[in-house]
């Protein structure tokens, strides 16, 4: 059965910088056309479709493969979340593992990532250039199968559901809601864009 992996620590960023600077960015990595290495951009295209956030200053962003490209957002948002497919050899398909801050250059450097080359320098860069964020979050979910293919695995398939709502607890440390669209609400999917404003959720 698939479990959560580790979270590496409790959020530690201090309420009143959340309160004061709640501008939240969240990143999907991968490629749609490795099936499972795409599990970030297929869950960054559910965030998208199914939820709002309050407050509305949350921007998703495909991210894709790249990686240095990133790095003009790491100096406009204090608070960042990966979501990307990471290699775990001892655990079992559709895991996820959540990490933060330091723990996840950490990580990176024993090569979890799929795309840990680009990330890292980008996260070095950021700490270099001085215009950290406040807080980084990196949700990896372990991918079975990286070959041609634009569906998930059954595994990872099946953990979306957990996925969501551990993209909505790390949200929810940050004091923003994440809440579905009433029926009948859909925002339509963007198409070749890499970025996009999420849709804030509804006072009514």
């Amino acid at each position: 059965m698939s479990t959560l992996i580790s979270d590496s620590a409790p959020n530690s960023v201090p309420t009143a910088d959340i309160a004061a600077e709640s501008d939240a960015l969240i990143i999907g990595l991968g490629n749609l056309l490795l099936s499972d290495e795409g599990v970030g951009i297929h869950v960054l295209r559910r965030l998208e479709q199914q939820y709002g956030f309050a407050p509305s200053s949350v921007e998703l962003v495909d991210g894709g493969t790249t990686g240095l490209d990133l790095l003009a957002l790491f100096q406009e948002h204090n608070l960042i979340l990966l979501i990307d497919a990471l290699f775990a050899p001892d655990s079992a398909p559709g895991d996820i593992q959540i990490l933060r801050n330091d723990a996840i250059l950490a990580a990176l450097s024993k090569k979890l990532s799929m795309h840990h080359l680009g990330i890292s320098d980008v996260l070095a860069l950021a700490q270099l250039l001085d215009y950290r964020p406040r807080e980084i979050v990196l949700l990896g979910v372990v991918p079975e199968n990286l070959e041609l293919g634009t569906e998930l695995s059954t595994p990872v398939e099946q953990r979306l559901p957990d996925i969501l709502t551990s993209v909505q607890t790390i949200l929810s440390d940050w004091h923003i809601a994440m809440k579905p669209h009433k029926p009948g609400i859909h925002a339509p999917s963007p198409t070749g864009a890499a970025l996009f404003l999420a849709d804030p959720v509804s006072s009514t």
